[in-house]
């Protein structure tokens, strides 16, 4: 029986998953290859999709689709060691804390919404075009948009999306040179914890009484 991927069942576990998720059968150094080739295409913007960049190495390296493929969270460890190594750590390190204050600066706008920070701003392992992720929740994002634009945010773009998870809107726009994305889920779906295209788990988070905890322990 197929199952139900509705947003009312999008759980932790739900996702199905593809060839390329359990393949397991490729030597580990040629692996690591794949990986380090995927987050250097990633890194220096060629590509902006895990899988993507993981099929452009494979072709590169001249490997096989069907069983090279290592697991994204083994690209973003790649990343993270790329863009230490190009910016150095304490500029990677300064730009966290600077991405990490303005994401709270925006979730104190928005607090009716629910905000959640998400992604490498959240995690620390961002790269050179890191951009600061939120989830928010609303029936109306026209709302969360005026709210911003009167507290000063400028030159906000909307794009919506319809996939298989449904229908939300993206609200972006930059913020001191730093790209700034919101996804504006339903109301209905605040209890709904996606999961993490890059682990496959659950994805972390961080309302904004974390994310100031966060940012006193930097």
């Amino acid at each position: 029986m197929q199952k139900d991927f509705s947003p009312k069942n999008l759980f932790p576990g739900d996702y199905p998953k593809s060839k390329f998720q359990t393949c397991k059968n490729m030597p580990k150094f040629q692996r690591r290859r794949v990986a380090e080739e995927a987050a250097r295409f990633i890194v220096e913007g060629c590509e902006a999709e895990y899988l993507h960049a993981k099929e452009r190495a494979i072709s590169m390296l001249g490997l096989s689709s069907s069983s090279h493929l290592p697991s994204n969270r083994k690209i973003k460890d790649c990343i993270a060691r790329l863009t230490a190594s190009q910016l150095g750590d304490e500029e990677v390190k300064r730009r966290i804390t600077e991405m990490r204050r303005i994401a709270a600066e925006i979730m104190e706008v928005i607090p009716d919404a629910d905000p959640f920070l998400i992604g490498s701003t959240l995690t620390g392992q961002i790269r050179d075009s890191s951009d600061i992720d939120l989830h928010a929740y609303s029936d109306d994002y026209t709302i969360l948009k005026n709210q911003l634009v009167d507290w000063g945010y400028e030159e906000i773009e909307e794009e919506i999306v319809d996939n298989r998870k449904g229908r939300f809107v993206h609200l972006k726009w930059h913020e001191n040179e730093y790209p700034v994305e919101i996804t504006v889920y339903p109301w209905s779906w605040r209890d709904v914890v996606l999961n993490s295209s890059v682990t496959g788990k659950p994805m972390k988070r961080a309302d904004i009484n974390a994310l100031k905890a966060l940012l006193k322990r930097s």
